[in-house]
């Protein structure tokens, strides 16, 4: 009897240690699949709900996107049962782009690139924007990362097809070896209060930047937000290669503005300094009522 019963345990726990070790097992991550979202090919992962931009070339077909302007969406919609869609909530079939993918662009035939309203791209791999002719480029403020040849924008007097100021925004973190290539840049606008870490190789050149085609340190411009001067100026890869650092308008004092364009007593017109800078201001008069300072 007693044998019977153990044998019956013994069976219950066999048919039950598959499912125990089940539990304690971390599911596999889903597989990424690729998607063609208006011909820009994206690598989705649908465990994560996120898509990188890889590729403007089909590697079967050898198609090759060639549209005269490149829209990299904030998000795809990935359609078909077999590639994470065709649920029944619409948000479970979108895809948020967050990266541009290594080489993705590079050979397209775009004269403009634009980022989807709200883009979360963190980050532009080796070669992601490389060789393209584009005359507009406006970073997403989502922006932390340009690895190296990264962005490689190629100029043409032909068809202007060069981008004279060139704006990195404000949450950027790091530059790789040679992330820009500085083509026929007038102008480099950093927007971050922090400037960026920038790869540097002992005894190279190159720095974060390589500048060609009749760009050089000293023809370039770089602006900063007030009060960062120092800060681009000591940065390893900015400071050292970089020699033409905007100067803010510093006034020497307040002028009295000129009043002969004023039609009645009511109108008047003053100099201020706001953000140090000189500042006029028309048509107002400060009155002071209740202890609070008030403008009509």
């Amino acid at each position: 009897m007693n044998s019977s019963l153990n044998h019956i345990v013994l069976a219950k726990c066999r048919a039950l240690l598959p499912l125990l070790l089940l539990a304690f097992v971390p599911r596999l991550a889903a597989q990424t699949f690729t998607y063609d979202a208006d011909g820009l090919y994206y690598s989705c992962d649908p465990g994560m709900k996120e898509a990188v931009l890889i590729a403007c070339r089909d590697a079967n077909t050898g198609y090759v996107y060639e549209q005269a302007n490149v829209f990299v969406p904030a998000t795809i919609t990935v359609s078909g049962a077999s590639m994470g869609g065709d649920s029944s909530s619409e948000s479970e079939n979108t895809y948020t782009v967050t990266e541009i993918g290594e080489g993705a662009l590079e050979g397209a035939w775009a004269q403009t690139l634009a980022f989807g309203k709200g883009s979360q791209v963190r980050i532009i791999r080796r070669r992601g924007l490389y060789g393209l002719g584009i005359k507009t480029l406006e970073l997403p403020a989502s922006l932390r990362v340009i690895e190296e040849e990264g962005l490689y924008i190629r100029s043409s007097q032909k068809t202007q097809s060069f981008i004279a100021t060139l704006v990195l925004p404000a949450g950027l973190d790091s530059l790789g070896l040679s992330s820009i290539v500085l083509n026929r840049l007038q102008k480099l606008r950093f927007l971050g209060m922090t400037p960026p870490k920038c790869a540097v190789a002992e005894g190279d050149a190159r720095n974060p930047w390589t500048a060609a085609d009749n760009a050089t340190p000293e023809d370039i411009t770089v602006e900063y937000p007030d009060g960062c001067r120092d800060l681009y100026k000591e940065r390893a890869g900015i400071g050292d290669y970089f020699t033409a650092f905007a100067e803010p308008e510093t006034p020497t004092g307040v002028e009295e503005p000129d009043t002969s364009g004023i039609r009645s007593s009511a109108e008047s017109a003053r100099k201020v300094l706001q953000g140090g800078r000189v500042v006029i201001i028309r048509g107002t008069r400060s009155y002071n009522l209740f202890g609070h300072g008030m403008s009509f």
